[in-house]
């Protein structure tokens, strides 16, 4: 008897392609009759390597196209990292799980492995993200930011020919590729506060796809799951999409769930700090609780200023 695949939809880039074997892993480990293929698209954000991302004019730049495959039947799952995943889906379309979260931290590399610290004066050090550049300002205001787009791979090439010292990117990015040794410098919370989902795979379904959610359902970690819900509450509530100047961090361990956050100017130089903890089992709640602190506190403020710069 015929087995009827379970398609997981992706981007082809590596990173993407390792999260979606992943997945696929995971699903094969729990029911090993269970077939798995994998369908790549390429998304607009891939297609446009020139742009700046956060003048891109419109979110889901890189889930759009997974997430038409989902609608269009031509897959059942969608295979993200979370940190891309807009907050509101298209209906129809759930988070339905996520896997074990991988290490959560920004990372420094550059190219004579020196510090962040020990970088010369004016040093360019290239990152593609809102959050990352106005945390760097705030570190060090004589470095020049210079913008970098394209996969982990591009950005490593880029950065070997020259074109920056140093670049900021994922932990869990370069450890998932092997390329842990490239890592000059693990930044702290308190120097770079992870963007919300970072380190995170999130998988995507139809609502209404009751057998695919079942299967999905038997893979999700509670802990990655409790953290995404908070973080991605505090996202939404503050209206930050998937490229403000604002970091959040959940940690959950033993049914207690903390969660740090960061806004920042575009600048570095104004910067709003809180944290929150409770129950795991309250965590979007908490998420919510903490972004109506901090909008009091004038972080959406500098959030809408990023975004009309």
């Amino acid at each position: 008897m015929s087995v009827t695949p379970i398609v997981l939809a992706t981007r082809g880039s590596a990173l993407a392609l390792w999260q979606a074997e992943a997945t696929s892993r995971a699903l094969r480990a729990g029911c090993s009759d269970l077939v798995v293929q994998i369908l790549t698209v390429k998304s607009g954000g891939d297609r446009d390597q020139t742009t700046e991302l956060a003048r891109f004019g419109r979110t889901a730049i890189f889930t759009a196209e997974v997430d038409a495959a989902l609608l269009e039947r031509r897959a059942h799952a969608g295979v993200h990292s979370l940190k891309d995943v807009p907050t509101s889906f298209p209906d129809g379309l759930v988070l339905a799980s996520v896997l074990a979260r991988g290490s959560p931290e920004d990372v420094l590399v550059s190219r004579n492995d020196t510090k962040l610290a020990d970088l010369r004066r004016g040093a360019r050090v290239a990152t593609g993200s809102v959050r990352r550049a106005a945390m760097l300002r705030r570190l060090r205001p004589d470095l020049v930011i210079v913008e970098i787009r394209g996969n982990v791979d591009t950005r490593l090439a880029k950065l070997d020919a020259g074109d920056a010292d140093a670049i900021v990117l994922a932990r869990a990015g370069l450890e998932r590729l092997g390329l842990a040794a490239r890592i000059t410098q693990i930044l702290t919370r308190e120097e770079s506060v992870p963007a919300p989902g970072q380190g995170i795979v999130g998988i995507v379904c139809r609502a209404d796809d009751v057998a695919t959610r079942a299967h999905l359902d038997r893979i999700c970690d509670r802990e990655g799951a409790a953290e995404a819900l908070a973080e991605r509450a505090l996202l939404h509530a503050l209206h930050g999409g998937c490229n403000a100047p604002l970091g959040a961090h959940a940690r959950a361990r033993d049914d207690v769930i903390t969660l740090v956050a960061r806004v920042l100017s575009e600048d570095g130089r104004e910067c709003i700090d809180d944290s929150i903890h409770g129950s795991i089992d309250d965590a979007e709640a908490l998420g919510r609780a903490l972004a109506e602190r901090m909008a009091a506190a004038g972080a959406k403020r500098l959030i809408d200023a990023a975004r009309e710069g």
